[in-house]
């Protein structure tokens, strides 16, 4: 059965031009570029590791026995809340220092020094 299988395939054709090979090899570079991340990403999205499952009913699938406690709480008191600001003293509102508009350096050439 094996020889018959074997009769029936052709041989795989070798690529001759030079532009094929080009393309063949640029595609397939991208292709195992993009696989790996997107691997991974199929990979934590499909498993458990993401955290959906709360603690608790991870737990109880491990832990089969039966679990008695008992719990005494006390309540403690709060303390009073106190809060403070500090704000600057208000300023009366001034002209600024110097002219906004006005640029920063000047373009005439530096008066001759003396």
């Amino acid at each position: 059965m094996a020889d018959e299988f074997d009769e029936q395939q052709e041989p795989v054709p070798e690529l001759k031009s030079a532009r094929a090979r080009r393309f063949l090899r640029i595609f397939l570079m991208a292709a195992g570029g993009l696989a790996a991340p997107c691997l991974a990403l199929a990979a934590f999205f499909l498993s458990s590791s993401g955290g959906g499952d709360p603690p608790a009913a991870k737990a109880g699938l491990v832990q089969g026995g039966r679990v008695t406690a008992t719990t005494t709480t006390t309540r403690v008191k709060a303390a009073p809340v106190t809060t403070t600001t500090t704000t600057a003293p208000a300023s009366p509102v001034g002209p600024p220092p110097r002219d906004p508009f006005q640029p920063l350096v000047s373009q005439a050439p530096a008066a001759p020094a003396r």
